[in-house]
């Protein structure tokens, strides 16, 4: 049996240009996938590591994320998703050492930790049914902030999500496929516009408003590997 392999690069976008990065591997396995993610945020100084793995429906299983800005880590914590918990243990610069379970509707199917090639993973979640009707998806986040770098720890919270059709488009990393979503992560906040492309949801583009920013997939290679 083989799957694919993608790995690249996406660019971040605002209003002078580009101001950061993301570097990502999608990785199949047997019993599901492993997600990379390196991310870089140049007028913030900040950078996010991700390393987060699902199973074989996209679910989270575990995860870790360390966020550093100015050369100072505000926070670094693993995440443990059981079937009806989760369990965050970390070291946060504004708590210092957390130990931290939050109660969950099981199944969790989303685990938000910031980078873009994991928010496109909320596309499995929300599905294709009820076209252009908002549907409230319950996840846990360790970040309520548009950019991801406050609290650091296990929040639960609701992003709704709705499906907007199919279309192609056209990325800096070729021509795609894509099934388009919008994002509202607070009742206040301007929805975000995302596509993605194919069964793993791969990143591909995503335009808010709310912070005046847009991300484009620019590189990616792909591999078909033995799982």
């Amino acid at each position: 049996m083989t799957g694919s392999f993608y790995a690249g690069r996406i660019g971040y976008f605002g209003p002078d240009g580009e101001n950061g990065r993301e570097w990502f591997e999608m990785v199949p396995h047997a019993g599901g996938m492993t997600v990379r993610a390196f991310c870089e945020m140049d007028e913030l100084e900040l950078t996010r590591d991700v390393t987060i793995s699902l199973d074989s429906d996209s679910r989270p299983l575990d995860a870790f994320v360390r966020v550093i800005q100015h050369g100072r880590t505000l926070g670094s914590a693993w995440f443990l998703v059981g079937e009806r918990e989760v369990v965050c243990e970390g070291v946060t610069a504004a708590r210092g050492r957390v130990s931290q379970r939050e109660a969950i509707t099981p199944p969790l199917r989303y685990l938000g930790l910031h980078p873009l090639v994991c928010d496109g993973l909320i596309a499995v979640s929300r599905g294709t049914d009820r076209d252009g009707e908002f549907v409230p998806v319950e996840i846990i986040t360790n970040s309520t902030s548009p950019n991801g770098e406050e609290e650091l720890v296990a929040i639960p919270s609701v992003i709704d999500v709705a499906y907007l059709g199919d279309e192609q488009i056209e990325v800096p990393a070729g021509r795609f496929d894509a099934h388009r979503y919008a994002l509202r992560w607070q009742p206040d906040w301007s929805p975000a516009e995302l596509w993605v492309h194919g069964p793993q949801a791969l990143f591909l583009r995503l335009n808010w408003d709310q912070i005046d920013s847009h991300y484009d997939l620019l590189e990616l290679r792909l591999s078909l590997i033995h799982i």
